[in-house]
């Protein structure tokens, strides 16, 4: 009789993550517009965050879809999130930043 060892848990849970995160990314990565729009005027005001914020938002869209693409396809490799944070809903007041696409889970 065997039993799931420790690494095994942690492999499935992983990948699950990496490709429910990549998946939600392409899904919703659209939220980054109202997102950019929300936080750039909550910083600034409301001209340059309707201007500026459609802009950021565009490119944080971008760059979350893409990052959803990549989680997709090399989901079977327990690798690090490409977007912080990993979702879109989470720390909604946080600005979307990116990190190396294929570092390693420690």
């Amino acid at each position: 009789m065997s039993s799931a060892s420790p690494a095994s848990d942690d492999y499935g849970q992983d990948v699950g993550t990496k490709l429910g995160s990549g998946l939600s990314n392409l899904a919703l990565g659209w939220v980054e517009f109202p997102k950019n729009i929300i936080n750039t005027t909550n910083e600034t005001n409301v001209l340059f965050g309707l201007s500026g914020g459609f802009l950021k938002g565009g490119l944080h869209t971008l760059g979350r879809i893409a990052s959803g693409v990549v989680d997709v396809l090399t989901f079977p490799l327990p690798t690090q999130p490409i977007t912080k944070p990993g979702f879109v809903w989470e720390n909604f007041d946080v600005e979307t930043q990116y990190g190396p696409v294929f570092q390693t889970k420690d």
